[in-house]
C-alpha cells in the first residue's frame, strides 16, 4: 500500500512539474476597428448614462489609427483629421510597464518643500488604475480611476469631485472589432 501511495505521489509530482513548465500563451487581443468615446458630465445624477458621443478613432487591419473624427453636440461629426500611421492612442493591455505597484513621483521647489505628489496605483495585470494628485503631501486636488473590461481594454475613465467623492465626469470606450 505504501508503494502505491508513493507511485500516486510520483505520478503527481511528475504531472505537476510538466503542466508548470508549460507557459500560459495569451490570446491575442482582436482587431479594433473603431473605438467610441463617450463623456457623461452628469454622471453623479445619472451613473447610467453613457453621454454623447465626442470623438472615435478608426483603425485600419494592421492596428494603425487611420482616422479621429470628432463630434458636436447632436452627435454630428464636425471634424476628421486623418492620422494613418500613427500608433494605437489607446492605453492597450499585454505590455505592463508596471505590475502590484504603487508609484509616487514627488516636486518639491528649490528650497525641499514638497508642492505636490502624484500616486499611481497599478492592478496585477499592469493596468493603471488610479492617479492621485496631492497638493503638498496630504491636500488631494484631483483623483482619476480607470475601468477595464474582460480583454483588459479600458472601458471606463472616471473624474471624480473630490469634495463629494462622486464621479464628476465619466469618459466610455465602446469598440468594434474586425472580424474574420
Amino acid at each position: 500500500m505504501r508503494y502505491l501511495i508513493f507511485i500516486g505521489f510520483i505520478a503527481m509530482a511528475y504531472f505537476s512539474c510538466n503542466l508548470a513548465g508549460k507557459k500560459q500563451v495569451p490570446e491575442p487581443l482582436p482587431q479594433i476597428k473603431s473605438c467610441k468615446i463617450y463623456s457623461s458630465d452628469f454622471a453623479m445624477f445619472d451613473p447610467n448614462d453613457e453621454g454623447q458621443l465626442i470623438q472615435e478613432y478608426l483603425f485600419n487591419s494592421e492596428g494603425s489609427v487611420t482616422d479621429l473624427i470628432r463630434y458636436d453636440v447632436e452627435g454630428n461629426e464636425i471634424n476628421r483629421f486623418d492620422i494613418t500611421g500613427e500608433q494605437n492612442p489607446l492605453p492597450m493591455p499585454g505590455k505592463p510597464e508596471y505590475v502590484d505597484t504603487v508609484l509616487t513621483i514627488v516636486g518639491y521647489d528649490s528650497l525641499g518643500n514638497q508642492l505636490r505628489k502624484e500616486v499611481k496605483i497599478y492592478n496585477q495585470s499592469g493596468l493603471l488604475e488610479e492617479v492621485d494628485f496631492y497638493e503638498g503631501d496630504t491636500v488631494l486636488l484631483k483623483k482619476n480611476t480607470y475601468e477595464y473590461d474582460s480583454l483588459n481594454m479600458i472601458w471606463k475613465d472616471i473624474y471624480w469631485d473630490i469634495e463629494l467623492k462622486q464621479p464628476r465626469q465619466v469618459i466610455i470606450y465602446k469598440y468594434e472589432f474586425f472580424t474574420d
